[in-house]
């Protein structure tokens, strides 16, 4: 089976639609989500969690704590 050039153009052009209706669809998710979940600055102490290197414990540590809650 072979497509003629009408067919390809018809295709591509329903293609294309698809595309421009795709694009439109993630405009409308992202202007709902904006208006969902509106952008807010962090916290003072939100800010310094996130910005301050996170604390790495040994496995013995870990161990030790869970092994003094569990008594």
């Amino acid at each position: 089976m072979t497509l003629n050039s009408t067919a390809i153009n018809e295709v591509l052009e329903i293609l294309s639609e698809i595309r421009n209706e795709l694009k439109e669809l993630r405009l409308l998710y992202r202007e709902l989500v904006d208006r969902l979940i509106p952008m807010e600055e962090p916290e003072a102490d939100e800010r310094r969690a996130i910005e301050e290197e996170d604390e790495v414990v040994s496995e013995d540590e870990l161990f030790r704590v869970l092994s003094i809650i569990m008594d």
